[in-house]
């Protein structure tokens, strides 16, 4: 039974990459010879706009980027933000929330304003889709099973309990715990959106599966600076996520998948350290 499954998932996998090649192929087929592709031109121009804001404005202590825009409105906007993010029970807990909102504004709704008034075309066939989701949950139900024993080997070990939560006072209180936590989830939703849902899909028509890999290039250079083994995992990640994008036209299991296992390393780590509050 679980044989025939796993080869029916198989055969459904080759059959979706053979479409995704064929309408590639068809799409090639129908371009003018010599013309430019002014929607993959006009994606990775923004893309590579996105990636700069995000590297030189994204970081939670860029908070200070907001000061010309409170200006606009207050006299003193300099020591009101620098109240907000620099002093208080929770002025880190606000910079995250400020590293989130950018991440939400660059990966999501920049791509968002782009697909429906530039390329005037519905954002749910940029893997935002929730078809056929469900037929499709084993998927996400067998990795994080394969995965959960895993983090609680993991989440003894000192490096672990010194890594997660990133926000370190996220088990003082529920505020801080659901405060961080629906953060740290619409970056990822964000992050997904970005590098599986539209540059996948947005890539498709004119390089097939190769979308896959062209997305994981840009994924694994955002994680440069961190630990290798993390940066050289981003890149068989972006592969998995990006071919489970593909597969299911949709991003909603990468991002459960995502998702589920960042949480449940917070809430590990916490527990194990009796911080959990």
């Amino acid at each position: 039974m679980v044989k025939q499954k796993i080869s029916g998932w198989i055969e459904s996998f080759r059959d979706s990459v053979d479409r995704v090649e064929q309408e590639s192929t068809a799409y090639r087929e129908a371009t003018p010879k010599g013309h430019i592709d002014l929607q993959i031109f006009g994606v990775v121009i923004l893309a590579s706009v996105i990636l700069s804001i995000q590297d030189y404005y994204g970081s939670s202590s860029h908070w200070n980027t907001l000061e010309p825009l409170f200006s606009l409105f207050m006299d003193d906007a300099k020591g009101f933000l620098s109240g907000i993010f620099t002093k208080g029970k929770y002025a880190r807990l606000y910079r995250l929330w400020y590293w989130s909102g950018i991440t939400v504004l660059t990966y999501m709704l920049l791509p968002f304003v782009w697909i429906k008034l530039v390329m005037r075309e519905r954002i749910r066939d940029y893997g935002f889709s929730v078809k056929g989701i469900l037929k499709h949950s084993w998927i996400y139900i067998g990795m994080f099973l394969i995965v959960l024993p895993a983090l609680f080997v993991v989440g003894h070990t000192e490096s672990f309990q010194r890594t997660y939560p990133f926000y370190k006072d996220a088990g003082r209180s529920g505020f801080d715990f659901f405060g961080w936590e629906i953060a740290y989830i619409l970056q990822f939703l964000s992050l997904e959106f970005f590098f599986r849902g539209f540059l996948v899909h947005a890539f498709k028509h004119r390089f097939g599966y190769y979308s896959v890999l062209l997305a994981v290039m840009p994924y694994c250079m955002i994680h440069f600076g961190k630990p290798m083994p993390e940066t050289l995992g981003a890149i068989f990640a972006g592969i998995a996520l990006g071919t489970l994008s593909l597969f299911t036209r949709s991003i909603w299991l990468g991002v459960a998948i995502h998702v589920s296992v960042a949480v449940s390393m917070d809430l590990i780590s916490l527990w194990l350290a009796g911080r959990l509050f």
